[in-house]
């Protein structure tokens, strides 16, 4: 079965940060579908895309970027999976986090292993010298 539409969507976005922030891009993208599109679904594919370029700019960003997933040199499918799922445990963990902190702006996921990373060492520290009671 061969592509049967083609779809044209036009992106703009503007950088928020950075030397480029400001700046104004515009690209245009075709998507290629198996399916028979009526004009009239055309709403509907846009939200579709939406969503997807949500996903992949709001979790995967983090996953890709901060949590450094795309350059994990393990290769064993179960160490995969198991990694995969500690990562987006720990990005539920975060954004619970995040919600409770007073500055949103400075609540990032950096922030949040480095909090936690500080709070791990001093569990370790305390196991190794004791308090006395």
């Amino acid at each position: 079965m061969g592509a049967r539409s083609v779809v044209e969507v036009t992106r703009e976005v503007t950088i928020l940060a950075g030397k480029d922030k400001g700046k104004d891009t515009r690209e245009q993208v075709l998507y290629v579908s198996t399916l028979v599109l009526d004009p009239a679904q055309a709403n509907e594919l846009l939200r579709i895309v939406r969503d997807y370029w949500g996903i992949e700019g709001g979790l995967h960003q983090r996953l890709d970027v901060t949590a450094r997933e795309d350059t994990s040199r393990v290769r064993n499918r179960n160490s995969l999976l198991v990694l995969g799922m500690l990562r987006r445990t720990s990005m539920g963990i975060y954004e619970n986090w995040k919600r409770q902190r007073k500055n949103q702006r400075q609540s990032t996921l950096m922030d949040f292993y480095d909090k936690m990373s500080a709070f791990n060492q001093r569990q370790a520290f305390d196991l190794l010298n004791p308090r006395p009671r």
